[in-house]
C-alpha cells in the first residue's frame, strides 16, 4: 500500500512538473517607463523607441508588460507621486528621466529597495546608487566636441567663431562649452573661439545677441554656435537677416522640427543632438539585461547587445568635463556618438 501511494505521489509530481514546463505562459515582465513629461515630440519619440524594443524582444519569446506614463507637463511633485504609485505595482523595472536629480534620489532609492530594477535615461538622479544604469544620451565631452569638429569641417580648423548660450549660470550649456575649449586646445590650436553671449534662453533675446555678434565681427566671425534649442534657430534667423546664410557657419544643439526650414534651405547645414528614438530603444534593452542579469550593477567589462544599435559598453566609471571640472560618471550606458541632422535626413524625424 505504501508502494502504491509513494508511486501514485511521484505521479501526480511528475504531471506537476510537465504543466509547468515549456508548454506553460511565461510570466511577463513588467518594465514601466516615466519621462520627465509626456507632452513633449522629444519623449514621444523616446516612447517609440521604446515600444520598438519592447516588440523586438516580444518576437524573441519575451513577454513584456509596458506602460509608458508621465506628467502631462513638466512637474517634479507630480513625477515622484506617479513613481511612488507605480512602485506599489511592484514592476520589475523602471525607467526614469528625472525633472530634478537631486529631488528624485529618494523615491528612486525606494524602488530600489523594493527589488525593482532602476534605469535611468536622459536626465540622471544625482545618486548613482539610487539606479543600476543611466543610459546617457552623450557625455559633454562628446556633445560640445563634435560641435567644434563641425566648425573646423565647414569653416577650417583656424575658425574664428562666437557662441550664444542660454543663462550665464546654465550647467549643461557651460559644461558643454568647457568641452568645446577643451577640443580647441587638444585638436584645433588655430581655431578661436572669440565671444560668448547669452540670450537667457528666450528667442528675442537671443536673436539680439547673435545680431550684435555678428555686426561686431562682420567680416571676422567663421562660424557661431548656439548650444540650446531656442537660441539656435534665432541664430540662423539673424545670420538670414544680415545676409549671411551660407557664409557664416551655424551650427549647435536643436530638435529637428525647429530646424527643419533652417536646414532645407541651407543656412544651417549641421544640427547635433542625439537620436531620442535610439535612446528609448537603447534604455529597454538595458532594463531587460539587467531584469535578466546580463548586466550587473557595478561590474567592469560588461556590454549590452541592443538590437539594431548592436553592442553597447556598459561602463562602472566614465570621465568627463563639466563646468564646474572633472566629473566621474558611475554605471553608465552611452548611446554613442552625437547625432548629425543634415539635408538629407531632417524629414526622417518628427520632434
Amino acid at each position: 500500500m505504501r508502494y502504491i501511494r509513494g508511486f501514485a505521489l511521484a505521479l501526480t509530481l511528475a504531471l506537476l512538473v510537465g504543466l509547468a514546463g515549456p508548454g506553460q505562459a511565461q510570466k511577463a515582465l513588467k518594465i514601466f517607463m516615466v519621462p520627465k513629461f509626456t507632452g513633449a515630440a522629444y519623449f514621444a519619440a523616446t516612447e517609440k523607441g521604446a515600444k520598438e524594443a519592447v516588440a523586438e524582444l516580444k518576437g524573441r519569446g519575451v513577454a513584456i508588460d509596458f506602460l509608458y506614463t508621465g506628467p502631462s507637463v513638466a512637474n517634479t511633485d507630480e513625477e515622484i507621486r506617479m513613481i511612488d504609485d507605480l512602485v506599489a505595482q511592484k514592476p520589475d523595472a523602471i525607467i526614469i528621466s528625472a525633472n530634478d536629480a537631486e529631488a528624485l534620489v529618494p523615491v528612486a532609492k525606494k524602488a530600489k529597495a523594493a527589488g525593482i530594477k532602476v534605469i535611468t535615461y536622459d536626465a540622471d538622479v544625482a545618486d548613482p546608487t539610487a539606479r543600476q544604469w543611466f543610459v546617457n544620451q552623450g557625455t559633454f565631452t562628446l556633445v560640445g566636441g563634435a560641435l567644434v569638429d563641425v566648425v573646423a569641417e565647414q569653416a577650417g580648423n583656424s575658425a574664428r567663431f562666437a557662441v550664444v548660450s542660454a543663462d550665464p549660470g546654465a550647467f549643461n550649456q557651460n559644461s558643454w562649452i568647457a568641452a568645446m575649449k577643451a577640443r580647441v586646445s587638444a585638436k584645433y590650436p588655430k581655431m578661436q573661439l572669440v565671444d560668448i553671449r547669452y540670450g537667457l534662453d528666450k528667442p528675442a533675446e537671443s536673436f539680439s545677441v547673435a545680431q550684435d555678434l555678428i555686426n561686431k565681427y562682420r567680416g571676422q566671425l567663421d562660424a557661431i554656435i548656439a548650444p540650446t534649442s531656442v537660441a539656435l534657430p534665432k541664430v540662423a534667423e539673424a545670420a538670414e537677416q544680415a545676409g549671411l546664410a551660407g557664409k557664416i557657419v551655424v551650427t549647435g544643439l536643436s530638435t529637428p522640427n525647429d530646424m527643419r526650414e533652417f536646414v532645407k534651405k541651407g543656412t544651417v547645414k549641421t544640427v547635433v543632438l542625439w537620436n531620442p528614438v535610439d535612446l528609448g530603444y537603447l534604455a529597454v534593452y538595458v532594463a531587460h539585461a539587467t531584469i535578466t542579469g546580463a548586466l550587473k550593477e557595478g561590474m567592469a567589462k560588461q556590454s549590452v547587445r541592443a538590437g539594431r544599435l548592436g553592442t553597447r559598453e556598459a561602463t562602472a566609471q566614465l570621465n568627463d568635463i563639466t563646468a564646474k571640472g572633472p566629473l566621474t560618471l558611475r554605471n553608465v550606458i552611452l548611446l554613442g556618438a552625437p547625432f548629425r541632422f543634415t539635408k538629407e535626413n531632417i524629414d526622417k524625424f518628427n520632434f
